[in-house]
């Protein structure tokens, strides 16, 4: 008898298991290539004080981007998931020209603009500006745990997403995605 309650208690847990898997109870915030994003647990406000490096050395805050939809992407030369979804960002950031977006790839690499210069060149990596974390304090006060890690950043500069790891950034089902976003806050 207790054998047999056991397998009644797992049949139960399996089939309310595979209810909840099921794409009816699935988040549908985010498209399907970014399915590892997660929703912030508050507000989704921005940390004070996050800046970045343009190529000239100019420190520019990140709130001064509001307005617009920014993928942040914390990123680095070495790191060799990085340098496989460069390519995407790079799509993306071209095909999304013109609109009230923009893809900040933010290098955490020592060398500097010149390291990153050589790679967008050796690359093809024509669509994205050089910008630099090189402390890394923007990415401990995103609470970044490794690379690749990317936010979402809607345009009144409220957190919508966090993704470690890489994801597909061209896809069509991503692409309008952005411009959903873009069209919610214009």
């Amino acid at each position: 008898m207790k054998t047999l309650l056991r397998y009644v208690k797992l049949g139960v847990i399996v089939a309310i298991s595979g209810i909840y898997a099921t794409p009816a109870f699935a988040d549908t915030q985010f498209p399907q290539e970014l399915s590892k994003m997660v929703a912030p647990s508050d507000d989704g406000s921005l940390p004070d004080g996050i800046t970045f490096v343009d190529q000239k050395d100019g420190e520019i805050p990140l709130n001064s981007l509001k307005g617009k939809v920014v993928l942040v992407n914390l990123w680095a030369t070495w790191c060799v998931p990085c340098v496989k979804e460069m390519p995407e960002l790079d799509s993306l950031a071209a095909q999304m020209d013109g609109k009230a977006f923009r893809v900040l790839a933010l290098s955490q690499d020592r060398g500097g603009a010149a390291a990153v210069t050589e790679f967008f060149e050796k690359n093809g990596i024509d669509n994205l500006d050089v910008v630099l974390d090189p402390r890394g304090a923007t990415a401990r006060k995103m609470g970044a745990r490794g690379l690749p890690t990317s936010f979402v950043i809607d345009g009144n500069g409220v957190i919508r997403g966090k993704l470690e790891g890489i994801a597909q950034w061209d896809a069509p089902d991503v692409i309008s995605y952005f411009n959903d976003l873009i069209d919610q806050t214009s």
